[in-house]
């Protein structure tokens, strides 16, 4: 297991009173962005600055990139019930960045997406940087598209003055999306799991909503792919099942994929 590199101190009355991390590599400023050294000093995000604080000059688009692998990293760690902090991994060398730390890399666009796909399909936390690479390649060549992107992000507005197109012209190929679903109401736990083709992840929850009512279908967690990773894929579906929905990803130009539909759901009486 990884080591927590840094963590929140607390004084005697639980008032947090800063940051520390210990890294084994001594104590010293980082190389800049994307740079193969580490941060050596976490440094108290709560405290004023100083003037010797290290000034990082920076793009808004950089810094939504740190934001959002910073919001899988915390997203994943409580869906996995991973046992650290995430802010700590965020601040600490990883392979998978050349050894700098994810604050610094991911202000790139490679190391930002090297970071979403490590949380996204629940690597290791300090994965080798070439299988994620391999992966990278892959899902290059079958990106989202706006309006995809819009669904699993936000419908936020674009820049001022510009249309937004993903609404005019939405994609029409079809691609797998997978979801999984956990809730309890009236001491009974659900735990299901969905799979299917589709034009997007509306038309997925739709679905959805059409099989659990809106109130289930709106908590479900839609994605596209298949994520072995994910514990209610782990807890419900067969590796002979896995191999059947990769099968017909890879061929979703047949005839079949547009009816094609795995649905798999348990119930617990608590």
């Amino acid at each position: 297991m990884d080591m927590i590199l840094a963590e929140r101190r607390t004084d005697q009355r639980g008032r947090r009173t800063g940051t520390g991390m210990d890294t084994g590599r001594g104590r010293g400023r980082g190389r800049g962005r994307g740079g193969g050294g580490g941060t050596g000093i976490v440094l108290d995000p709560l405290a004023d600055d100083v003037a010797t604080d290290r000034v990082v000059v920076t793009t808004d688009r950089a810094i939504c990139r740190v934001a959002l692998v910073a919001a899988e990293t915390g997203a994943r760690f409580q869906r996995d019930g991973v046992p650290h902090d995430p802010m700590a991994w965020m601040l600490a060398p990883r392979k998978v960045f050349d050894g700098g730390t994810a604050i610094e890399a991911c202000l790139e666009r490679d190391a930002c997406l090297r970071g979403v796909l490590v949380h996204g399909l629940g690597l290791g936390l300090d994965v080798d940087r070439g299988p994620v690479d391999v992966l990278m390649a892959t899902d290059d060549e079958d990106g989202f598209d706006d309006a995809e992107f819009d669904y699993l992000h936000g419908h936020g507005e674009r820049s001022s003055g510009r249309a937004d197109r993903s609404r005019a012209a939405p994609s029409t190929r079809l691609r797998l999306y997978t979801a999984t679903l956990v809730d309890t109401r009236d001491n009974v736990m659900i735990q299901a799991f969905h799979a299917s083709m589709a034009r997007n992840a509306d038309e997925v929850r739709a679905r959805l909503t059409g099989r659990f009512g809106p109130d289930l279908a709106a908590s479900a967690d839609i994605r596209p792919g298949i994520h072995r990773a994910s514990p209610v894929v782990v807890a419900l579906v067969s590796d002979a099942v896995v191999e059947l929905i990769r099968r017909m990803q890879r061929d979703h130009t047949s005839p079949a994929a547009r009816t094609f539909g795995v649905d798999i759901q348990q119930c617990i009486q608590a």
